[in-house]
């Protein structure tokens, strides 16, 4: 239960924070992110093609997951960092 207020709060936080695009730099990736209103999911556009992830449970910090041309997209946040997963390799760091 601690983790689902914890995991919320954060969301939450994250979508009082998060009213315009967000833009990082993840590797040779640009994604530009929109969060939904109720913090379950996020638009990104990817190099131009985009995709809706959806909230995700995670141990620590939030993760949204999707799929994108066959590819499985997490984008995982903790704090202020955004990791980016592709097909769950190992994570890129995102930037802004």
């Amino acid at each position: 239960m601690k983790k689902f207020i914890a995991t919320s709060l954060l969301a939450l936080s994250l979508v009082a924070c998060s009213k315009e695009n967000s833009t990082f730099i993840c590797g040779a990736y640009q994604v530009d992110i929109t969060m939904a209103e109720d913090g379950e999911s996020i638009t990104a556009v990817i190099n131009g093609d985009e995709m809706t992830l959806n909230h995700a449970i995670s141990a620590s910090g939030v993760r949204y997951v999707g799929e994108l041309n066959d590819t499985v997209v997490t984008l995982w946040n903790k704090g202020s960092d955004w990791t980016m997963y592709l097909n769950e390799e190992d994570g890129i760091k995102c930037h802004r």
